[in-house]
């Protein structure tokens, strides 16, 4: 008498059930994500700064920012506010009046250090901005808009002026 029945171990049998069933029992394929880390030496991180504060003020932030106390020093100058990290007093836009005075009963007020704003804003970012922010031959990729949100991530932890 013979068994009529599939042999399990029958290489046709055995190849059939791979075509169907063989990608699934394949162990699947994992990339690696590589974080890298990036110092920019002082006068990168000066080209930086510099290029960050001057957009975010020529046209950047200039939708929700009235006005910024310094305290004498220039926001404008990179090597300033990588040397000294002044803190500054941002003046949002809500208690400007057209006249050109400021009533400060109704203007909300943040006390920030300069270059922390910087620092703190890049590192939220999302990769690619990061990436474009910390390469000094990239900074002209970013436009105001960009500086902006660097700003604002640094100031408030999240986008908050759209």
């Amino acid at each position: 008498m013979t068994n009529d029945k599939p042999n399990l171990t029958d290489s046709h049998f055995a190849e059939l059930m791979d075509n169907q069933f063989g990608d699934l029992l394949k162990p699947k394929k994992f990339y690696p994500t590589i974080s890298v880390e990036y110092s920019p030496s002082r006068e990168e991180w000066v080209e930086i700064a510099e290029a960050i504060w001057v957009g975010a003020l020529e046209g950047g932030s200039n939708h929700w920012i009235a006005y910024i106390h310094t305290g004498g020093h220039d926001l404008k100058t990179g090597s300033d506010v990588v040397d000294s990290n002044f803190e500054i007093v941002i003046h949002e836009d809500d208690g400007f009046i057209p006249d050109g005075s400021f009533d400060d009963e109704e203007t909300e007020t943040h006390r920030v250090k300069a270059f922390d704003v910087i620092v703190d804003g890049i590192n939220l970012l999302d990769p690619e901005r990061q990436r474009l922010a910390l390469t000094v031959d990239e900074l002209g990729q970013l436009d105001a808009n960009d500086y902006d949100l660097i700003i604002q991530l640094g100031v408030f932890g999240k986008e908050v002026y759209c």
